[in-house]
C-alpha cells in the first residue's frame, strides 16, 4: 500500500475530510504554513500557490531555520521536504512539535516509500504527500490538519475545564458535606441520652467512613463543650 494511501485511509477513518476554507472569519488573522525546502524553486512555486488560497507563507531552507522561523512566528502548519542536508525531515517532526504540539506537520518527499511515511507519521506528522504534489490533494491535506488541528485544542480545552468543574463542585460538595456532618453531631450532642440514640450513632459513623466510638467520642467533646 502506498504511502498517500496509507495516510488517505488514516484521514478517512478520523472523518477529517471537509471542506473549508482556511480563514472563514474575514476578521480574524490569516493561517500561517511555514513552508521548509532547501530547493528556493519549490518553496515558490508553494509559497505562491498556498497564497492564492489566502494561507500567510513563511519560508525556510533548512531545519534549522525552520525551528527559528517557528519558534519567531508560531505557524499553524508546516510543509516539509524529507531530504535535507544536516537536518533531515524527519528529525525536524519531533523538534517542531516538541515546539508546539499544535502544529499540523504534512511531510513532502519524491520518493514514495512507505517506511518512510509511516515513521513519520508514528513520530506525529499528519500527511505524508509526494512530489510533485498535486495541489487539490495539497489543500485537502491542508485543510483536514487545521480540522484535526483544531478539534485537538479543542478537546483539551474542553477536558481542562471539565477539570475545573469538577474540582469547584468537589469543593462544594465537600464543604456542604462538612456542614452536614457538624449539624449532624451537634444534633446528637444536644438531645442527650434517648431511645434511637445509638442507631443514629451507627449510621452517621458509616456515613462518615468512621466507628461508632469515634463519633461517640466527637459527641462527648461537644457535649463537653457546651457545658
Amino acid at each position: 500500500m502506498g504511502a498517500r494511501r496509507i495516510a488517505r485511509l488514516a484521514r478517512v477513518v478520523e472523518g477529517t475530510y471537509v471542506s473549508a476554507m482556511p480563514n472563514p472569519d474575514p476578521q480574524s488573522p490569516p493561517t500561517t504554513v511555514l513552508v521548509v525546502d532547501d530547493e528556493d524553486g519549490i518553496r515558490q512555486a508553494l509559497d505562491r500557490f498556498l497564497t492564492r488560497l489566502g494561507y500567510r507563507v513563511l519560508q525556510a531552507a533548512s531545519g534549522a531555520e525552520a525551528l527559528d522561523r517557528q519558534a519567531a512566528e508560531q505557524p499553524h502548519v508546516m510543509l516539509s521536504d524529507i531530504r535535507m542536508p544536516n537536518m533531515t525531515g524527519v528529525e525536524l517532526v519531533p523538534k517542531a512539535l516538541a515546539a508546539d504540539s499544535d502544529l499540523a506537520i504534512i511531510m513532502l518527499t519524491a520518493i514514495d516509500e512507505p517506511r518512510t511515511a509511516i515513521e513519520c507519521l508514528k513520530l506525529g506528522a499528519y500527511d505524508y504527500l509526494i512530489k510533485p504534489v498535486d495541489l487539490d490533494e495539497l489543500e485537502m491535506s491542508l485543510q483536514s490538519g487545521l480540522r484535526q488541528r483544531q478539534l485537538e485544542i479543542d478537546r483539551r480545552e474542553l477536558e481542562q475545564w471539565l477539570a475545573r468543574e469538577v474540582a469547584v463542585r468537589t469543593r462544594d460538595l465537600e464543604e456542604r458535606t462538612t456542614v452536614v456532618e457538624d449539624v449532624a453531631l451537634a444534633a446528637l450532642a444536644a438531645a442527650g441520652d434517648w431511645p434511637g440514640a445509638s442507631d443514629a450513632v451507627e449510621k452517621l459513623a458509616k456515613e462518615l467512613g468512621t466507628s461508632p466510638e469515634d463519633v461517640m467520642r466527637e459527641i462527648r467533646k461537644r457535649r463537653g463543650a457546651a457545658g
